[in-house]
């Protein structure tokens, strides 16, 4: 038997992300089923955004420019999505 669970949740979002170091970081963001979001980046590394610059390094490469990425861009997408949710009130 196969099962399979769809969600449709509005925290699914892809960026392609230029944090004006000149990185290019392509960015895709998912619910984590227990918490959280997962942020894949650039198909590479994974990490975990708990939000409030809580970033947790998961696997893939890691390094102090990645996370600071990581950082911004999930401020972006809080930010983001609060807007989207006081549309939807």
């Amino acid at each position: 038997m196969v099962r399979l669970r769809i969600t449709d949740e509005y925290q699914n979002s892809f960026y392609v992300f230029e944090n004006g170091d000149g990185t290019k970081y392509t960015i895709h963001v998912m619910p984590a089923e227990y918490g959280g979001l997962y942020v894949i980046v650039n198909e590479s590394s994974l990490w975990r955004w708990h939000g409030k610059g809580d970033a947790k390094f998961l696997c893939g490469n890691n390094n102090k420019y990645t996370q600071k990425a990581v950082i911004q861009i999930m401020q972006h997408h809080d930010a983001r999505m609060a807007l989207l949710a006081m549309e939807a009130v």
